[in-house]
């Protein structure tokens, strides 16, 4: 018999060896993804490599054993390779002088008036989880 006279047959098992083939197309079908899966991670990885390695060469190549490198130049790198950037934290008081009138009985009535009003004033700062506000204190001149 030649090899163009072979008939290939296809034999379809019912039962458990057939779920047994499923399970063992489905294992393959996972393996598979999970394969292209680490590649792509590997490959991004590399990515990585590349850019942390250049990085530091482009700061060594002037020769010197020691290198000084500023926040800008790292948050340069973190934001190429998607890392969090480097932050500091700012301290600062902000002073806002209103101007005002107000009727009242006495000093004391016309200052709780002022005080109730600016205290219950709200504020529009986009603050992080990491960031702090604190009241001082109102004071009020008449």
């Amino acid at each position: 018999m030649s090899e163009e006279e072979v008939v290939k047959a296809t034999v379809t098992f019912d039962g458990p060896l057939n779920d047994l083939q499923q399970k063992i197309n489905e294992y393959e079908a996972t393996i598979k993804e999970q394969a292209e899966r680490l590649d792509k991670r590997l490959g991004d990885i590399s990515k990585l490599q590349v850019a942390v390695h250049n990085f530091f060469k482009d700061q060594f190549d002037g020769g010197d054993d020691e290198i000084t490198v500023h926040r800008d130049e790292a948050n340069e790198l973190l934001g190429e390779i998607g890392a969090d950037l480097l932050q500091q934290e700012f301290e600062g008081t902000v002073t806002i002088t209103y101007t005002f009138t107000v009727k009242a009985e006495s000093v004391e009535d016309a200052e709780e008036k002022v005080k109730n009003a600016v205290g219950s004033l709200e504020y529009s700062i986009d603050a992080d989880a990491d960031d702090e506000y604190s009241e001082e204190s109102i004071e009020v001149e008449f």
